[in-house]
């Protein structure tokens, strides 16, 4: 469906061409509801299809492949996810059924595990939130807003409306063609309601919801370099010098044979992260941070090698290249950096109580 409908040239002009309107993402985004994509990780309880990681990094692989722009990740894995696990039943009633059927897309007023700017302030029954955050992704695109707050010791995460008092977006377009928005909340008022589960600490929510969104991201990274390895060999077999294919020049076809193999060990770290994101904690983080690391410097390999193979062409706007190469440099600075990862990765084999966790090498495992 997404290889038959989904056309490059109108979907990723120029940001004069499009300008900020959202609505042309609005017939694919019913599409995804009508094939049951946006119910597809909820409980059927919730409305949903009752679906694993598994299922949904096949989905976000075929999102990268196709440079699908549409807030998939971060409303129903992250918000959807963090709702689906800490909300109240009538929180998860009123929100997970709404995602369902493509009524309701939500934003993550959050970074990495631990990147909190925003304050909750008690307040009579409830709270006053007061902070900022740049580059919000998919903020333009969403009707709410899930923000992550301290509240004292603790991190509590409130749903708000995106047109709140309060609250104000100032719209840009990301490296990739996505769209963001800087953030900023001023004395918003919230009433208990609408803190997610009645938590004042859900610290541990926030990160295993995360690092769900990083292992599909990673998925989606995979699908992207997938496809740049691809174009990029076709395109050796075309491009002719010295009288035949640039193909046949033995340093390139070494070049291929190097971005393949960096997108297969990109697929395999992905594939662990996949299996291990509902794993106890230990298993899920040295898996996810092996993950992000490892993919984002194959992505970084890949989408560079896919560029200088193409020569000056590869750098125009005109061919797909350059926008596959800009969605992994994004996804390299997404949720923690490569470098950050790989810190995380290091402290955590070398900690003696994590170490020893071993690997996830099955669903049921």
């Amino acid at each position: 469906m997404l290889s038959e409908n989904y056309d490059f040239s109108a979907r990723h002009g120029s940001p004069a061409d499009q300008g900020d309107d959202a609505a042309w993402a609005d017939d694919m985004w019913r599409q995804f509801a009508e094939l049951g994509w946006l119910a597809l990780p909820f409980a059927e309880e919730d409305g949903g299809l009752g679906a694993g990681m598994v299922e949904i990094s096949i989905l976000t692989e075929a999102f990268g492949r196709n440079m699908v722009v549409e807030p998939y990740i971060t409303t129903v894995v992250l918000c959807g996810g963090l709702v689906a696990a800490i909300g109240t039943p009538e929180q998860r009633a009123e929100t997970l059924p709404a995602i369902g059927e493509g009524a309701l897309r939500i934003a993550f007023m959050g970074g990495a595990a631990g990147d909190i700017s925003v304050d909750a302030a008690p307040s009579g029954d409830g709270y006053v939130l007061s902070g900022a955050r740049k580059s919000v992704i998919d903020a333009p695109m969403a009707g709410r807003l899930l923000v992550p707050a301290r509240i004292g010791e603790g991190i509590g995460v409130f749903m708000i409306d995106c047109d709140a008092t309060g609250v104000t977006l100032r719209p840009h377009r990301t490296l990739d063609g996505g769209r963001a928005a800087d953030v900023e909340l001023t004395g918003v008022n919230v009433g208990r309601a609408q803190m997610l589960g009645g938590l004042e600490d859900a610290s541990d929510a926030i990160e295993a919801a995360i690092d769900r969104t990083i292992a599909a991201l990673s998925a989606d990274a995979v699908g992207a370099m997938a496809k740049l390895v691809e174009e990029t060999v076709e395109y050796t077999k075309t491009r002719e010098q010295f009288g035949k294919p640039i193909s046949k020049f033995q340093v390139l076809a070494h070049r291929l044979v190097d971005m393949k193999v960096s997108e297969e060990e990109a697929r395999a770290v992905t594939t662990l992260a996949v299996l291990s994101a509902d794993a106890p904690a230990s298993k899920r983080r040295r898996a996810v941070s092996s993950a992000k690391s490892k993919v984002g410097r194959c992505a970084r390999f890949v989408g560079q090698n896919a560029i200088q193979t193409h020569g000056a062409i590869g750098t125009t706007a005109d061919l797909t290249i350059g926008s596959y190469a800009k969605r992994l440099m994004v996804y390299e600075a997404s949720y923690g950096s490569t470098a950050r990862h790989a810190e995380l990765y290091a402290a955590i084999i070398a900690d003696p109580d994590t170490a020893g966790a071993g690997l996830l090498l099955s669903p049921a495992a």
